[in-house]
């Protein structure tokens, strides 16, 4: 069901939120469908991935906390769980393509409009398909302030600009969702064990150290990461860390080698114990070229969750984490 709704946010907010956005650094190259090498420009405000399942409305902005309270409540009752928020930006020349946001059941997405006095003549309609792609069923012209609410799976794109637009098209995005279920065999796993030895208790910078970890699992599979990898991802503070030191959880190597196997034990205490990130960024020689790359990864991983992986603080790594986001 796709639900429109005009005159829902204050302008006030919203111009607010755009002047926010207007200052905010966007880059170009995000792809709104990854098998399409075309892309527009984004800015990511919670840096998470399409399958992250937990609550992140503490990473949120001033201006985007404000609009987000008001549509959890209008549409979800209180009761959504925000996954992920990000801006989209397009010009002449950079549509988008047929994509769908997710592929979990409970994954809804909203768009908002930021652009005033926007000409029907510009373009630029979100536009949705029928799951088989045969039919438009409908179309929605971007309106300054317009709130649009559908499941995640429901194909839909972005409408290119016509020539004669001389505007940027400015969207908000907030993916939300109710209950998310588990898409991966490994993450069911993960999760009822990160639960099991307390995770869930242990405070971290946004939500619960489980939270952290799960975020930091999903990033590397959204990297392409295997099993092995994303599981010693998701585990990578449960020893406590030379940077995190509260997690004192209740747990042994033999607990997580035979829940999860031998290498993901060994790549969870080496991560433990090594001085990082500064070995990361900087290596010395004492980890082998293999222990060098996953590790790196992990650490990656973490860092963009934190919002910390920036060229200016870790410029190794930002340039690594850019090889294995191509790859």
């Amino acid at each position: 069901m796709i639900q429109i709704k005009d005159n829902l946010i204050p302008k006030d907010i919203l111009k607010a939120c755009s002047i926010f956005l207007n200052k905010s650094a966007f880059t170009y190259g995000w792809q709104s469908n990854i098998h399409i090498d075309y892309g527009h420009w984004n800015f990511d405000i919670t840096n998470t991935t399409k399958s992250n399942p937990t609550d992140v409305s503490s990473k949120l902005t001033k201006e985007t906390k404000l609009i987000w309270s008001t549509l959890n409540k209008e549409f979800f009752k209180g009761q959504g769980k925000l996954t992920r928020c990000y801006a989209n930006r397009h010009t002449f020349g950079t549509e988008g393509y047929i994509h769908t946001d997710t592929e979990r059941e409970q994954d809804h997405t909203v768009v908002i409009y930021l652009d005033e006095d926007w000409n029907p003549n510009y373009g630029g309609e979100t536009v949705f398909y029928s799951k088989d792609y045969t039919s438009i069923i409908q179309s929605v012209i971007p309106t300054f302030g317009r709130v649009v609410v559908f499941p995640g799976n429901i194909p839909h794109k972005a409408s290119a600009l016509t020539r004669i637009c001389n505007k940027v098209r400015t969207t908000l995005m907030f993916k939300v969702t109710i209950d998310p279920k588990a898409m991966y065999t490994s993450e069911t796993l993960l999760t009822s064990f990160l639960s099991d030895i307390g995770a869930d208790k242990k405070p971290h910078e946004h939500g619960s150290l489980r939270d952290h970890l799960l975020r930091v699992y999903h990033i590397l599979k959204s990297f392409g990461a295997n099993d092995i990898l994303a599981l010693a991802g998701g585990l990578h503070s449960v020893y406590s860390t030379s940077t995190y030191k509260l997690a004192c959880l209740p747990i042994t190597s033999e607990k997580v080698e035979e829940t999860f196997g031998p290498e993901v034990d060994r790549l969870v205490k080496l991560f433990c114990t090594i001085d990082r990130p500064q070995k990361l960024e900087t290596p010395d020689g004492t980890l082998s070229e293999i222990d060098l790359f996953l590790l790196r990864c992990i650490e990656c991983a973490n860092l963009y969750d934190q919002n910390e992986l920036t060229p200016e603080k870790y410029p190794n790594l930002f340039e690594f984490s850019k090889g294995i986001r191509q790859n």
